[in-house]
């Protein structure tokens, strides 16, 4: 009887641990988004300064439920859920990364308006670089030829399934159409 209530024990206290671990994260992220959604005239300066100031409120917290010891990839962890988490829920900062990415489709067609397809050609025969192919791609793409592109990014990453750039700019296709 004594272990099955010192089950029952621990279960409810890991319960209450996940429940306040995510009221905590909502509490954050609420006041987050009401920092951000406060500028007409959203930029970086905006997330950088909305970081700075709400951030280390909750600092002793986040160490709590995100024991983090200065390994990258777990701040790099903890910012990409917080992202995902501020895209579904704070519309001021997902309508300013809509514009951050529209920005960024514009610069990057500007880019390959003065490049030749057929220069990129030539020097894919010469090389038969994997980076060369994925250039020839992001030309396809940057022109509206869209279907061949990502035949293109598929095609790499059937002979290299880990090239980020290629799913990042598959996702970045898809979204276009």
């Amino acid at each position: 009887m004594k272990k099955i209530l010192f089950l029952i024990i621990l279960i409810l206290s890991a319960v209450t641990y996940e429940i306040s671990g995510q009221e905590f994260l909502t509490q954050l992220d609420n006041e987050f988004c009401n920092c951000v959604s406060k500028e007409t005239n959203y930029s970086n300066k905006t997330f950088e300064d909305c970081s700075a100031q709400v951030i280390p409120k909750y600092q002793k917290d986040l160490v709590k439920l995100y024991p983090i010891d200065n390994n990258q990839n777990d701040k790099d962890d903890f910012m990409n859920t917080f992202m995902v988490r501020l895209l579904k829920n704070c519309d001021s900062f997902y309508y300013h990364m809509e514009d951050l990415k529209k920005s960024g489709i514009k610069l990057f067609k500007t880019e390959y308006q003065n490049i030749s397809f057929s220069a990129l050609q030539e020097k894919f025969k010469k090389s038969q670089n994997i980076q060369d192919y994925w250039e020839m791609a992001n030309w396809k793409f940057a022109n509206n030829e869209y279907e061949d592109a990502g035949r293109m990014y598929n095609e790499i990453l059937k002979n290299e399934p880990n090239q980020t750039e290629s799913v990042y700019m598959l996702a970045l296709l898809y979204d276009e159409l």
